[in-house]
């Protein structure tokens, strides 16, 4: 089932893009293909999925091809997540 979220955060040296859900939940995913992703950026997909993804863009109308770091999450969360990925 597709969720619409917006991109937070997009940290461009390891490739990690935040997303915040309608009910306020983040979901991590690492980009696989593109890089033309900005913050407010209208995202739809499974974001509450596992595993590779593909994303589109609504905003820049592109397809993302993603993987999932995790779902469900609380902004310290996301926070720590990105921190150990570096």
């Amino acid at each position: 089932m597709n969720q619409r979220g917006v991109v937070l955060h997009h940290e461009h040296r390891i490739g990690y893009v935040i997303i915040r859900d309608e009910f306020g939940n983040h979901t991590v995913v690492k980009l696989l293909t593109g890089s033309d992703i900005e913050r407010g950026d209208v995202i739809v997909g499974f974001l509450h999925g596992e595993g590779d993804q593909t994303f589109h863009n609504e905003t820049q109308d592109v397809s993302l091809d993603v993987h999932i770091q995790g779902h469900g999450l609380s902004e310290d969360a996301t926070i720590q997540m990105i921190q150990k990925a570096h």
